[in-house]
């Protein structure tokens, strides 16, 4: 059973970071033509197609991928029979708006770290690294306004996720259901 229950956890939770990915990827109006934008909408397109139909897009937010990853977190929690399952439905709504948030910061910190680490060792440019900076620029733009230039050294990423990381753990603290999101 234990065995299941993580198949269907790590299915669940890839599939939610494909999603917001997808989201993320039209939000930030990453290059279409990149192939890994292209192998990416090709495997969304299935499921966000008949659902743009009925759920827009709104200032570049797909809420049709949105949407999905609401789902996913939704019934994660009856789908993986834990031993601490609510009662209410809106508990499971809590959960699936918290899951949304989750996945998106994980995601955003996972973009960060290998984008950090990728730019060590890989110097000459690639379309993934283009992808990374596109990305990663809508966050950290803000922050590199207000740090003091360094020189060759940029600590954004750092400060970024330094945040995420400590809201991350006030939501731990605060928020109900966020262990379950």
């Amino acid at each position: 059973m234990q065995a299941f229950q993580f198949l269907f956890s790590t299915v669940i939770g890839a599939l939610s970071v494909i999603f917001i990915l997808r989201m993320w990827f039209q939000y930030c109006q990453v290059d279409f033509y990149n192939p890994i934008s292209q192998s990416l909408a090709k495997f969304t397109n299935p499921v966000i197609k008949p659902l743009s139909k009925f759920i827009p897009t709104v200032k570049h937010i797909n809420l049709a991928a949105l949407f999905v990853v609401f789902v996913l977190g939704f019934i994660k929690i009856p789908l993986l029979s834990l031993s601490f399952m609510p009662s209410e439905v809106l508990a499971y709504v809590l959960i699936g708006f918290l899951h949304i948030l989750s996945v998106a910061g994980e995601t955003l910190l996972y973009v960060l770290f290998f984008a950090a680490i990728l730019s060590w060792f890989n110097r000459a440019p690639n379309p993934l690294q283009y992808i990374l900076y596109q990305l990663t620029e809508p966050v950290l733009k803000p922050i590199r306004r207000i740090l003091p230039s360094t020189g060759m050294i940029d600590f954004s990423p750092m400060v970024l996720a330094f945040i995420l990381l400590f809201i991350d753990q006030l939501f731990n603290q605060y928020v109900p259901y966020w262990f379950l999101a």
